[in-house]
């Protein structure tokens, strides 16, 4: 077998938790399963402490993260029985590695071990006596007690661990963080695309709680999806312009070219619609001018005039109207703006958009009817798998949700109430915040 078409393997020496140690030509390789997020942790955080210790001078190795290619090969070197520098073990510390990772050479490191080295043991000596013979049996059952005791005292007593936190972390640094509590992580995702991809947006339970061992932290983290750009043809500027504002993008520029659209009507945007775009973006809009070259006519002042005097105005000049009517104080059919301004030279068959006063009447919809308000009642005894874990208890109507009980479950306990309701009613029970049971009064 040959090892990334390199190195021929002479023999296997070891294989433990997903890892194999190879004698090839020329030293030897540690071979990494990476099949897991663990065990990808795993070889980033070894790689990691190579680099270290390559850093220092104090190694020769050649490592490779391809997929499916993930090692680390060490030239042969005869190793030598003398400690490790301080400042090794100062760098691999934070890592997890230490002293029984280490096996030295003359001169610096010979290789970093994934795992503890065997250290050879010692033959006692022998001594006369019926103690001799029991002795290892005695103190192997002391041992066995103890650590029976420290079980059982961990099992009924599990340790307790503060949740530390987690939001604008990586997933990663998030993950390393709550590695080693006994904590398990659950992952939701979120959209936000003003903020990096991978990055923890809210936890649930807030930092600062303490949670026992086996206990849930959920993390929503954020998948940045960005929102593609609609399509702007056809609208007004003043349309085009408040959608971009709504969906929180800015107007970067405006330009003009001729065209048989009515004026100032969006003809293209850039960059083009449907292309994912950022919070923030910029957006160009090309607009029309009106109608091609041709014999022009200064555009007379119509604001003052009343409607009908403004569109007998525009129809000898053999240019058209678009009229929007604003609900003002001003007299009905009174213009009181125009686009172009007065004076701008104007080509047979262009666009003027008009903005005539109207009476400014508003009417509101009838509002709807309040839903029926009724008791409802429930009665529940908490099933089996609620006890120890936090139990929520709510009622879901027309006015929102509103919270029925909330606390440390117990098996058999019974919950039971009488509330009013609005419209349609549903009892959710949630254990651990995941939604357990619902159901109708």
């Amino acid at each position: 077998m040959i090892l990334d078409d390199r190195y021929p393997v002479l023999e296997t020496l070891e294989e433990r938790d997903g890892i194999t140690l190879y004698r090839v030509e020329g030293g030897v390789v540690f071979f990494f399963q990476v099949h897991t997020p663990e065990g990808r942790e795993r070889f980033y955080r070894y790689r990691t402490a190579l680099r270290r210790l390559e850093e220092l001078g104090l190694l020769e190795v050649v490592v490779s993260a391809k997929p499916g290619r993930y090692y680390a090969f060490f030239p042969e070197k005869p190793l030598a029985p003398k400690p490790p520098p301080r400042a090794a073990l100062e760098a691999l510390a934070p890592l997890g590695f230490g002293r029984e990772h280490l096996a030295m050479a003359e001169e610096g490191v010979a290789y970093l071990s994934p795992w503890p080295l065997g250290k050879p043991a010692r033959s006692p000596r022998p001594r006369p006596g019926f103690l001799v013979g029991v002795a290892p049996g005695l103190l192997l059952a002391a041992l066995g007690l103890w650590l029976l005791s420290q079980g059982l005292y961990r099992y009924f007593n599990p340790p307790e661990y503060t949740v530390p936190n987690l939001v604008g972390k990586t997933a990663r640094e998030a993950f390393l963080l709550l590695k080693d509590t006994g904590l398990v992580l659950e992952v939701a995702e979120g959209n936000d695309p003003s903020r990096p991809k991978e990055e923890v947006l809210a936890q649930d339970p807030p930092p600062g709680t303490r949670l026992r061992a086996g206990r849930t932290v959920r993390l929503t983290l954020n998948q940045a999806r960005l929102n593609p750009l609609p399509n702007l043809a056809g609208l007004r500027r003043e349309e085009a312009e408040a959608r971009l504002k709504e969906l929180g993008y800015r107007l970067e520029g405006l330009a003009q070219v001729e065209s048989q659209e009515p004026l100032g009507r969006v003809l293209a945007t850039f960059p083009p619609a449907g292309t994912p775009l950022a919070p923030g973006g910029g957006v160009r809009l090309l607009l029309s001018r009106g109608a091609g070259p041709g014999p022009t006519l200064p555009l007379p002042k119509l604001t003052g005039l009343s409607r009908q005097e403004a569109l007998f105005l525009l129809n000898a000049a053999g240019l058209q109207a678009e009229v929007v009517e604003v609900p003002s104080g001003a007299p009905p059919d009174l213009v009181l703006a125009q686009d172009p301004a007065p004076g701008t030279p104007m080509p047979p068959g262009s666009g003027v958009r008009l903005r005539v006063a109207v009476r400014g009447e508003v009417a509101l919809p009838s509002a709807p009817p309040e839903p029926e308000t009724r008791a409802v009642s429930f009665s529940l005894d908490l099933p089996a798998e609620a006890q120890g874990r936090r139990v929520r208890l709510v009622l879901l109507d027309a006015r929102g949700e509103h919270v029925l009980y909330e606390g440390e479950g117990q098996e058999g306990l019974r919950l039971e109430g009488s509330y009013q309701a609005q419209g349609e009613a549903r009892f959710r029970l949630y254990l651990d915040g995941d939604l357990f049971q619902e159901w109708s009064p």
